[in-house]
């Protein structure tokens, strides 16, 4: 069977692929081309294996490093590790439970993204890159190793740490995340478990007090634009830190019979799964400097506005414990079984905790939901040419009751001009319960008391990827309904609004990727539009261009050099609350960022086991007067040099 590759101008994060198409194709090529260390992920509700490919090409390593490298354009506060968010609205993930740490959603450790391995031999690998001088320095380092004892049984843990000091003033960020996890697998019974701790601590200044700092020139005086961590800023001695836990154990149990031939395969004709899913969250946000977030936000609420305080340290928190019973009957136990079908119901338990009314006491409030789900999955993974995912969710008592997902996807491949394409549609309707944090949210300067209604949300969208031209071709368009937002700091007690109409949402997508000899030429291009900018403002345009030359040196060493911009048009971009660790529309202020190319220029290198790069980051920083923006008064570092190196061990 061919193999069929998407054609990538950078790397992305490794999401489990949800639809039928990713699924066979994955299982396609490892078929046809057994990696050297088999990987996967697994369906976060059922413990579904769902094989991934180990990221061993050094084609554009140096993109695995940047915060950008995540997504054709990002928003982020400047520094490796801080709150993010997606420019491209059908890239950003549905608001979880516990949307504080949503913001963090590119370095979180959940369930979704947790990589198991299987080696005959013990595998490691080391990561580390460093970029910067010593006082605005950022490091991250990280470490894997996997052990299978047997056939059956692998086991492995991966450590991750991050430390930026930052370019810009009280804005450093540090993070220690951590997972440990086993796997055992026979042909009737398969057992995935692990333990993930995730640690973050941010600090907030607020972005810049003067955005003229930037250009060099504040009221007609100019200024020494190096010393960037002497920019007035808006807050000071202020943190907010998480703190995070999974522990997952998902049972598969099958049954079925052996074929009658020399094989002996082992075919499953049902399974009963059982998948045991806690999570325990916690947020602290603490200053030294209450009069400083005082003047920022306007008027504190309650006895807050007491002149008397020196601290404010407030805590809230959220854990959870789930557990799914399904029972599955599995395509292709017999030759007439073209589809696989699935039921399940889920349990949801829920605790809250935030502060109390009268703060600044150390009292705090609790609540509690419950919620029942059930639902089915009907697939289709197997064969050539068509493959469907359909499934259906629905929330029938306790908290959720009323809230619904379906979902479907079908695929197919076609013939153009001789060679294999994928074409592919996909759908869903959705009707979602506000979290309980986005009705209530208790702080010194944040105070949420709603009753938000269900977003209603309705998309359909489909894609062409065709392999031989490099060309991937996605659109959609989507309409919500209640759509819930945050708006700029000021002196209001709430923030959080919901639209009163719908808002339709528009993209296409073209990926195209040029290549003749050792030249190669990488384009990504996004246009979206969205029919209220005033509540969902985006940028028209997004871009990401890779030009570079790719050879390999005495048949061991491949080095890839070149040059990549990313641009997105100019827009009203959002800005970033610390205190409620959301992004935000400031329609009303009617600032603009984009219009600002951000260029790099890189080496990569790739030599037996070993990967490594350098990269001068930012070198068009002087473009546009230097109006590098990433968020509303959040500015990317300006040119910096960066290296980094990664080193696979197997003995």
């Amino acid at each position: 069977m061919q193999q069929i590759e998407t054609p990538q101008a950078q790397p992305k994060p490794r999401p489990i692929p949800t639809d039928s198409t990713a699924r066979a194709s994955m299982a396609d090529s490892l078929s046809k081309i057994p990696p050297a260390i088999p990987a996967w992920n697994i369906d976060e509700r059922f413990g579904e294996r769902i094989p991934i490919i180990m990221d061993t090409m050094f084609i554009n390593f140096h993109n695995e490093t940047l915060v950008e490298g995540y997504d054709v354009a990002v928003a982020y506060l400047g520094n490796i590790g801080s709150p993010a968010q997606s420019r491209i609205f059908f890239n950003r993930p549905e608001t979880s439970q516990f949307p504080v740490a949503d913001a963090f959603y590119l370095y979180h450790k959940r369930p979704g993204n947790q990589r198991f391995i299987d080696t005959k031999k013990p595998y490691s690998n080391i990561f580390y890159q460093t970029g910067g001088s010593s006082l605005s320095k950022e490091d991250r380092f990280s470490g894997e190793m996997a052990i299978s004892l047997n056939k059956k049984l692998s086991f492995g843990f991966n450590a991750d740490y991050l430390y930026a000091r930052g370019y810009y003033a009280y804005l450093a960020n540090k993070q220690n995340n951590y997972d440990l996890w086993a796997s055992y697998r026979t042909d009737n019974y398969q057992m995935h478990a692990f333990i993930a701790n995730n640690n973050y601590t941010n600090a907030e200044n607020g972005g810049l007090a003067d955005d003229d700092y930037l250009t060099g020139n504040v009221g007609g005086a100019q200024i020494n634009t190096s010393k960037t961590q002497e920019f007035p800023v808006n807050i000071e001695s202020t943190w907010n830190k998480l703190r995070g836990r999974h522990i997952y154990l998902t049972n598969k149990y099958s049954l079925g019979y052996r074929k009658d031939d020399d094989s002996e395969t082992f075919v499953p004709v049902a399974s009963i799964i059982f998948t045991n899913n806690y999570t325990d969250q916690q947020r602290r946000f603490h200053t030294s400097q209450p009069g400083i977030l005082s003047d920022y936000y306007g008027a504190a609420t309650g006895s807050n506005t007491n002149s008397s305080l020196t601290v404010i340290d407030e805590r809230m928190s959220y854990w959870s414990f789930k557990n799914t019973l399904a029972v599955a009957l599995n395509e292709g136990f017999r030759p007439w079984v073209k589809f696989g079908l699935t039921a399940f119901i889920e349990q949801d338990t829920r605790k809250y905790q935030i502060p109390g009314e009268k703060y600044p006491s150390f009292s705090s409030e609790q609540y509690s939901q419950n919620s029942t789900t059930i639902g089915g999955v009907l697939s289709k993974d197997k064969g050539r040419f068509l493959h469907y995912n359909l499934s259906a969710s629905f929330g029938v008592l306790g908290y959720n009751i009323g809230e619904s997902r379906l979902t479907a996807d079908i695929s197919s491949r076609i013939n153009i001009k001789g060679k294999d394409a994928i074409i592919k549609a996909d759908a869903y309707i959705k009707n979602l319960k506000p979290t309980f944090f986005e009705n209530h949210f208790m702080s010194a300067y944040r105070r949420i008391d709603e009753d938000l209604s269900d977003v209603r949300r309705v998309y359909i969208g489909g894609e062409i990827i065709i392999p031989h031209t490099k060309t991937r071709i996605k659109g959609g368009v989507e309409n919500i309904e209640n759509y819930i937002y945050y708006q700029a700091p000021d002196s209001a007690v709430a923030n959080i609004k919901q639209a009163g109409k719908s808002i339709q949402v528009v993209s296409l997508q073209l990926d195209q990727n040029f290549s003749f000899r050792a030249l190669h030429w990488d384009n990504q291009l996004v246009f979206q539009t969205s029919s209220d900018e005033s509540v969902l403002p985006l940028p028209k345009f997004n871009v990401y261009s890779n030009l570079y030359i790719k050879v390999k040196l005495a048949k061991v060493l491949g080095i890839q050099l070149g040059v990549d911009a990313r641009y997105f048009t100019e827009y009203n971009g959002p800005g970033y609350d610390p205190v409620t660790l959301q992004f935000y529309n400031q329609e009303d202020q009617n600032i603009k960022i984009g219009n600002f190319p951000l260029i790099n220029a890189y080496a990569n290198f790739h030599l037996k086991k070993t990967r490594f790069f350098v990269m001068m980051y930012n070198i068009g920083k002087d473009f546009n007067n230097s109006r590098y923006f990433s968020a509303v008064h959040y500015p990317i570092n300006p040119m910096i040099f960066k290296m980094g190196l990664s080193w696979n061990f197997t003995d």
